[in-house]
């Protein structure tokens, strides 16, 4: 088993920046771009999930 030393070590917090990044990609050249509030609200709660793991 791996060894945790850095928080970036951890899977979840990995996969967690993974989503963020396809958020930000899916909502900034679309027609969510255009939906302000949901965009926000979107980059918003993946920003908390990668906080939060």
């Amino acid at each position: 088993m791996a060894t945790i030393e850095r928080f970036e070590d951890l899977r979840v917090w990995q996969q967690a920046r993974l989503l963020a990044k396809a958020i930000y990609l899916a909502t900034g050249d679309s027609k969510l771009s255009r939906d302000f509030v949901l965009r926000d609200q979107m980059r918003r709660a993946v920003v908390t999930l990668k906080v939060e793991s």
